[in-house]
This record gives C-alpha cells, structure tokens and sequence, in this order.
C-alpha cells in the first residue's frame, strides 16, 4: 500500500518514514540551493557551519564598527578637521556589508572586508593632520586609489607580483600574519604590555580578565581539539558573560556617542578632486601610500587565509582572487562617498576559517550582519574586546603550519621568509613584512645572478686565454722542434 502524501489537514512529505512537513521541505530546499550555489559539500563543510563561521567573523571584526569611526572623527591638538562620527560608522558597516557580500558571491570566498586598522589611523593623522588636506580632498584620494586597485587587478599586475614569489615566501606571510595576530592577541589580554626601555613587556599579572582569557584560551583549544561545533563562539560567549561579571567593562561610551550626536554629524563632506591640482604632492603621496599598503595587505591576507582554509589549487593559486581584489576596490571606492577609509581584507577572517567556514556562504552571512551592525550598536559593545583575544591567539597558532615548507637550510629562501615572519609583528604592519621579504627575495636573486654570470664570464675569459697561450708554453716549444727534427732527418 502507497502511503499517502497528505495526512489529516497538514500537507506533509513522506521520505524515509518521516513526514517532513511543508517548512520542513521550504528549508531542505533552501539549503540544497544554497550548497549548490556555494558547493558547500564539495569544500567539505556544510550549511550550519559556513552560518556559523560567519557569525565568528563578524563578532571578531565587529569591533571595527565603533573603532573605526572613533579613530577617523578623533580631534588632534592643533584642531585639524575630522571626518563626522555618525557617517564614518553607518560608512563602515555599509562598506563592510558590500565588499563582504561581493567576494562571498563573486568569488565564493570566506573573507570578511571592512576599513583596515592602521589605513585609517594612516588616512587621519597623515593624510588629513599631517599632508594638511581636507576631509573631502582626502576621501577623493581614498576613491582614486581605489580606481588604481581595481585597474591593476583587471590588467593583471597584482596577480603577476605575487606569482612571482616563491612558495616558501608565501607559506612565510601566512606564519608571519599568524603571530601578529596572536600578539594582537595577546596585547588584548594584557599579557603583553608597553614598555619606554625594551618596547614590549610582560603585563600585569595581578588582572583577573588576563587570567580569564588565558582560561578561555585553553577552554577553546580543548574544545577545537575534540572537534565541537561553534568552539569559537561558545569561548567568545563564556568570556562576554565572564568579563561582565567581573564588572571590567563600560559598555555606554560609544552609545552615548552615538545616541549624543547632531543630524549635521551623519552629513558626509564629498570628494574633492581639485587637491590633485592644488596640493599634488600631499594629494598622490597619500593615493600611492594607501594603494601600496593596500595591494600587499589584501595579497597577503588572501594567500594566507585560503592556504589556511586549503583552497589553493595545483598551481598554487587561489581561485576567485580576482574578484577578492575588486571587493576591495569596491568597498574603498562605496567608503569615499560614505566617509571611511580604504577597505581591505581583514585577518580575523581566519577566526571564521577556523571555526569551518569554506565558501561565499561564510562571507554572506558575515555581510548580513554588518547589514544590520549600525542598530547592533549597544549588542557589539556588550562584547569586550579582550572576549575575542583568545580566538586570535588560537588563530594564530593554526596558522604556524606552512613554516615547515619553508627551507631554511638555503639562505636564499630562508632569509626573505624569516623577514617576512619576523618584521610583521615587530613593525606592526603587515605590509612592511611583506615588502620586507620581497625586496630581500628580489635583491638576493639579482646579486647572485650577477655574481653567477660574473663568474661564468671569468670561467670563459680564462679558458679563451689557457687555449691562446698554451702553445707558447715551453713543454709546446719543445715539442714543436722535435716534430720538425723528425721531419728534417726523414729528408735527408
């Protein structure tokens, strides 16, 4: 007997001795569409766990909601102007949501993109306070920047740079963001603290939240090393409500910003093209500045994050970085008509890696969020920063793996990766690495070329001379007479 498909007044399905009910098919449908539309199950993951990363990338980037736009609107002492505090946020959030959106659907890619810390610190007290242009003018060098990206990527030049690295320098960049990241981390706990004398010191041990995070730390890592779903995310939580507890945190500063501001404060100045022909030099000073950090931030990070995530093809390359590129182009380019600053590629994407996420569905998810980040404002800042110290520190030690591809028997391949590694956390920066140990990878191959062809020139010279001379040596001379004695005593 056929069982039937409605039972009672509830249209249902039956499959497998289960009635699925009509929401029940309406889901299964929508994640079937959505792992067909991402290949969730051909990258190994499945549609629960790109939502989830997603959700982990976001709460580690989030903070850049409120950062951001306290950095760019900061007062300086001689009163330069600044951008409004209310556009830079909703600009952050809108610029994060898009460019997030684009490499999710464009290149099926779990990257995270907002405004780069460090770009926007570079945008307000360089570009703005120190080169003396205005916001608007400023803003117009953001948007030409991104134009320059985006025309680099098309033609292919930022493809060619990186192709023309070595494996072990690149598998140098993803260690090298890995202990950045871990340091970042480490700084937010208060393990690491400043110091006049040597820079960098111990913390302070005598604080409850850097024995609480440490605790989450190790708490996190048992828990990703017997593979329990959402470890991130339940840390993250367990913090939040620790660091609460403990009553170290003051969630109402950037609120009360928020909430205190004027209508005139959500009013975004413009761009301003005429600073390229006023101030030429401040103008493209700052354009070519922003365009370079960008260029090797955004190569890096990429490279990096899909080694981590096992998305390299046979060749090396990440497929779609292409368009991971033009995300960023679009969001800087969205970010200079809403008042931010250039948008990149943000590291804490591999937090979302971490926690599984392996396609554009990842990315999706973390874009709705920023979506809705602008009314998220006081649920973001009920989560401490140092609630996600720990999964940067765990992050960062996934991401040690590619050092053993590294040959560090040869100089030649060892010295430019120990640069890259070493001078990123160390400066702060990682495109100072990277051109670190570029340019040390470059130099290096162009001295021993030349040593090399040097060399095989003398070989020649020396062999060309051995051959001309050799017959006036004198065991040739006497050779020379002996043969011409026996020819003379056959005559006669």
């Amino acid at each position: 007997m056929v069982e039937p498909f409605v039972r009672g007044a509830v249209p249902g399905l039956l499959l497998g001795g289960h009635e699925w009910s009509e929401a029940d098919g309406q889901l299964e449908r929508c994640k079937h569409w959505l792992d067909g539309r991402f290949s969730v199950r051909a990258r190994g993951s499945t549609v629960g766990r790109e939502l989830r990363a997603g959700l982990v990338t976001w709460v580690t980037m989030s903070y850049i909601v409120v950062v951001n736009p306290m950095i760019l609107s900061a007062a300086t002492p001689d009163g330069g102007a600044a951008l409004p505090f209310r556009a830079s946020l909703v600009g952050t959030c809108l610029t994060a949501a898009v460019a997030t959106a684009y490499v999710g659907l464009g290149a099926n890619l779990p990257f995270g993109l907002a405004a780069g810390m460090g770009l926007n610190s570079y945008f307000r007290y360089s570009v703005l306070a120190k080169f003396g242009l205005s916001p608007a003018a400023g803003l117009a060098a953001c948007f030409t920047q991104a134009v320059l990206f985006a025309g680099l990527t098309v033609i292919g030049a930022v493809d060619l740079v990186q192709n023309a690295l070595p494996r072990g320098l690149k598998c140098s960049i993803t260690v090298g963001i890995g202990i950045f990241q871990a340091l970042v981390g480490f700084q937010m706990m208060g393990l690491v603290a400043k110091d006049d004398e040597t820079f960098v010191t111990l913390g302070d041990l005598s604080q409850p939240k850097l024995w609480l995070t440490m605790a989450t730390t190790l708490l996190v890592a048992v828990l990703l090393i017997r593979k329990t779903k959402g470890a991130l995310i339940l840390g993250i939580g367990f913090a939040t409500v620790a660091l609460r507890v403990l009553g170290t945190e003051d969630a109402s500063a950037v609120t009360s910003t928020v909430v205190g501001s004027s209508a005139s404060d959500a009013i975004v100045p413009g761009l301003d093209f005429d600073a390229a022909f006023h101030s030429p030099q401040a103008f493209f000073t700052a354009t070519f500045c922003m365009l370079f950090i960008v260029i090797f931030d955004t190569a890096g990070v990429q490279y990096a994050i899909g080694c981590q995530a096992g998305l390299l093809d046979s060749e090396d390359k990440l497929p779609g970085a292409k368009n991971a590129y033009l995300a960023s182009s679009l969001g800087t380019g969205l970010g200079a008509f809403l008042g931010t600053s250039p948008v990149i590629i943000h590291n804490e994407s591999a937090a979302g890696v971490a926690e599984g996420g392996r396609t554009g569905l990842c990315a999706v998810a973390t874009a709705v969020l920023f979506l809705f980040s602008p009314v998220l404002v006081p649920l973001i800042e009920l989560v401490p920063i140092e609630a996600t110290a720990p999964c940067l520190v765990l992050v960062g030690a996934l991401m040690m793996g590619p050092v053993g591809q590294i040959d560090y028997s040869d100089l030649k391949a060892g010295l430019p990766s120990f640069l890259v590694i070493s001078i990123t956390p160390l400066t702060y920066s990682i495109s100072a690495g990277i051109f670190a140990g570029m340019a040390a990878h470059f130099l290096l191959t162009a001295i021993l070329s030349v040593a090399e062809a040097a060399e095989r020139a003398g070989d020649a010279v020396g062999d060309a001379a051995e051959e001309r001379f050799s017959k006036y040596r004198p065991s040739s001379l006497i050779m020379s007479c002996d043969r011409s004695m026996e020819a003379t005593s056959f005559v006669l």
